[in-house]
């Protein structure tokens, strides 16, 4: 518990590090901005749909919030740190429920800008704590909570609505791992899509970068 509390506090920290320049950067402004460009700031919320392996069983579905935030700075790469929280009120025919926790961070790709869209690849690493159950033979089943080295790669597309709100629709696979029915550590393959609603908080517009 102690080492899963200590790798949680790194995390926090290491998040923090770097929103606070995003905090930094959203106070308000009297004066016109200066023409030269910098580096770009958004958060997003958004709602995930998540398939989860279950070592040695099926898959179930889990859904959840996710929480990110980005900086750009240029109009080819990036930095985002990434929170997704999904879960599910039953694991295949047991009486217990599941949860995925996911803390993320790492650099982001933009190959291709048009108009007000935009696509990106991204590849993430963090941490990432599951709790579940898996059946075993015999009606029994296994239950805890595990806390692992997490990483994702993926891409996807965020479009520009209005004002500083864009639409950011991502896929990716997340790599994480619980126990099986006997009790062993297993990896699990897990794919999730997430549809967010995005506020720039400092920068250009998607469509304004050159």
């Amino acid at each position: 518990m102690k080492n899963a509390m200590r790798i949680i506090g790194k995390v926090y920290v290491f998040v923090f590090a770097l929103v606070a320049p995003v905090l930094a950067q959203s106070r308000l402004v009297t004066e016109p901005s200066p023409a030269a460009a910098g580096p770009a700031f958004d958060v997003g919320v958004g709602y995930t749909n998540l398939t989860m392996a279950v070592p040695a069983a099926r898959h179930v579905n889990l859904t959840g919030l996710d929480f990110s935030g980005r900086v750009d700075f240029n109009s080819r790469w990036g930095a985002m740190v990434d929170s997704n929280y999904v879960r599910t009120s039953n694991i295949l025919s047991t009486p217990k429920g599941g949860h995925i926790l996911s803390f993320l961070t790492g650099p982001v790709f933009y190959p291709v800008e048009h108009g007000n869209t935009r696509m990106f690849v991204d590849a993430l690493a963090g941490a990432g704590l599951v709790g579940g159950a898996t059946p075993g033979s015999n009606g029994e089943y296994y239950h805890g909570w595990l806390l692992r080295f997490a990483y994702a790669g993926g891409g996807g597309v965020e479009h520009f609505v209005s004002g500083p709100f864009s639409v950011r629709v991502s896929g990716d696979y997340l790599h994480t791992a619980f126990y099986d029915s006997v009790g062993a550590v297993r990896p699990q393959n897990n794919m999730r899509v997430t549809v967010s609603l995005v506020y720039r908080l400092a920068g250009r517009r998607p469509r304004e970068v050159r």
